[in-house]
């Protein structure tokens, strides 16, 4: 056991030395630019293909889909500033728009960004030692990795049970080996935080059960309100093909390091339209207008929130030496 954590840690610090180079995050960055290049010229093209008018004449027209829309961007925040309150042990309420900025980080900037925003912001502002912040920012990082990445394995189970995971499989070239390495990937982390949960995590006894439950929780209301969102803009479609949408999205979230997540993921689940038994300009006009609610809501909440950014005047770097040399 002390083996394989030290060749963990020694992977881990490798790794850390490795990206902290300018070469090696110079050629990260080019590649999530010409990634992300790439993808936006797909979804033009196929767009095209379908036809812009058709597409903006089949946006939905019920409320319910923005209605829905809004409570599933709002769950994240509300559950991770309920969550952040039970691991910092401080009231949090005040503090919401953080929790938003750390969304909009996560989905519209780059995966795991927002934990590091977190972090430098309640350094900055909360009168809490240093290493509660950092435990508390890994090890709900994991616990959160552990809830979606089950959610994602019993998904995908289900939708193999029930033969709906065929139209994920067949989304677009290598989806197979995408949705493969994801269930695997997935299943592996999910087992690896459950055994060794006791190494790997350093949060008081009894706090991560109420940390799960707000998890498992959140995982569920999510997978609901984003199905639920879709049967308001298409009523006739069969459940199984919504919930095949939202495996895929699963799926695409489990890749690291994803630029824009919600245009990615626009582009990949516009090859699942046949599944809904529905024009596709009508398929179309739904995955667009998430995606533009999304990225409305990401701009509007990120520049709302720009004084979050900045230093808090109040706590100068002398303070935070301070903190820091009193712990």
């Amino acid at each position: 056991m002390v083996a394989w954590r030290n060749h963990w840690e020694s992977v881990q610090t490798r790794w850390r030395s490795l990206r902290e180079r300018e070469d090696v995050q110079r050629a990260l960055t080019i590649l999530q630019y010409a990634l992300f290049a790439a993808v936006v010229a797909y979804l033009i093209y196929r767009l095209s293909q379908v036809g812009w008018m058709e597409v903006a004449q089949s946006l939905p027209a019920s409320p319910w889909f923005y209605i829905f829309f809004t409570l599933r961007f709002l769950a994240l925040p509300i559950s991770e500033l309920a969550i952040y309150e039970i691991v910092w042990s401080t009231p949090l309420v005040r503090h919401f728009f953080v929790f938003v900025r750390k969304r909009v980080y996560n989905f519209a900037v780059m995966g795991y960004s927002g934990e590091a925003f977190l972090t430098v912001w309640a350094r900055r502002t909360l009168h809490i030692p240093n290493k509660k912040i950092l435990v508390g920012v890994k090890d709900n990082n994991l616990l959160s990795a552990f809830a979606s990445n089950a959610a994602t394995v019993i998904l995908i189970i289900i939708l193999a049970i029930t033969g709906g995971l065929g139209a994920g499989l067949k989304a677009f070239p290598g989806a197979k080996w995408l949705f493969a390495l994801a269930f695997t990937s997935a299943s592996t982390l999910a087992i690896l935080v459950a055994t060794f949960r006791e190494k790997l995590l350093a949060l008081p006894r009894g706090i991560m059960p109420k940390l799960l439950t707000v998890h498992g929780s959140r995982q569920v209301l999510i997978i609901l309100l984003h199905a639920a969102m879709y049967a308001a803009a298409l009523p006739g479609a069969p459940l199984m093909a919504w919930l095949t949408f939202i495996a895929l999205q699963l799926v695409l979230s489990r890749i690291p390091f994803l630029p824009n997540q919600d245009i990615v993921y626009l582009t990949a689940a516009l090859s699942l339209s046949p599944i809904v038994n529905a024009p596709e300009a009508a398929v179309a006009g739904m995955l667009v207008a998430e995606a533009g609610l999304s990225q409305i809501f990401n701009a509007v909440m990120f520049l709302a929130t720009a004084h979050l950014a900045r230093r808090n005047p109040k706590t100068t770097p002398s303070a935070l030496h301070k903190q820091e040399a009193a712990e």
